[in-house]
């Protein structure tokens, strides 16, 4: 293989850019929404676990050590305890993104891609962010079940955005109540997402989470992360 010039190494001005860790990368669907077409609205479980089962992979066959995976609608939160490639910016949104476009496009049937960002954390604020994040898993479930309820009621999509981008949480919630469903009541995978983790030597998939706010998610969300200093060992 010919020696990589030094003035083309030059020009790699961000090769060596480095994060520090513990890190989330975040991977998220691009242009999902032609995919998204084909599926159930507002959830599709098939779709779920397509995800959820590309993260799950992501343990078992990459080569990489994430202490968890929290995914909900087309994004992945990987939780590192340690940086992957030495911190390599580059390399990890490469690698990372590259790795769950292929298992998603075998798993959907087609072609995708993900895209990913690197995000620095402390370990005191590994909670707080994957509680924003379950945070808005549970806002995008409000939004997609009282956007795709006014589109089967006969408003065109740009009609039904204009009209969601007006209301409150609480009047989705009514609008979506008075049509006989309870949003507290849907599938908690729905409101909370699902979180992906090591526990006992496997790789779980976890359907049920709690509030990651409350005492038992955070007591969850402990156990993973000492789990995963101990190299997976309960």
């Amino acid at each position: 293989m010919q020696r990589q010039s030094i003035k083309t190494a030059s020009w790699e001005i961000y090769s060596n850019l480095r994060a520090r860790a513990p890190l989330v990368v975040r991977a998220d669907g691009r242009g999902f929404k032609t995919i998204l077409e084909s599926c159930k609205k507002p959830y599709d479980l098939d779709f779920a676990r397509s995800m959820t089962g590309a993260a799950a992979r992501l343990f078992s066959d990459s080569g990489l050590t994430p202490a968890l995976a929290f995914t909900f609608s087309d994004e992945i939160s990987l939780l590192f305890l340690e940086a992957p490639f030495a911190g390599r910016v580059e390399k990890i949104d490469s690698v990372i993104a590259s790795f769950l476009s292929a298992v998603l496009s075998l798993n959907l049937g087609r072609p995708v891609s993900m895209d990913c960002r690197v995000i620095s954390l402390c370990e005191a604020e590994v909670a707080d962010y994957l509680s924003e994040r379950q945070d808005e898993t549970w806002r995008n479930h409000v939004f997609s079940y009282g956007f795709y309820m006014l589109v089967e009621e006969g408003l065109t999509t740009s009609k039904a955005m204009e009209q969601m981008r007006g209301m409150k949480e609480p009047e989705i919630h009514e609008l979506v109540f008075s049509r006989g469903i309870n949003l507290a009541k849907t599938p908690t995978w729905e409101r909370r997402g699902a979180m992906v983790y090591r526990k006992g030597g496997q790789v779980v998939q976890d359907w049920e989470l709690p509030p990651l706010r409350s005492e038992e998610g955070q007591r969850l969300l402990a156990q993973i992360v000492e789990r995963a200093k101990a190299g997976g060992r309960d």
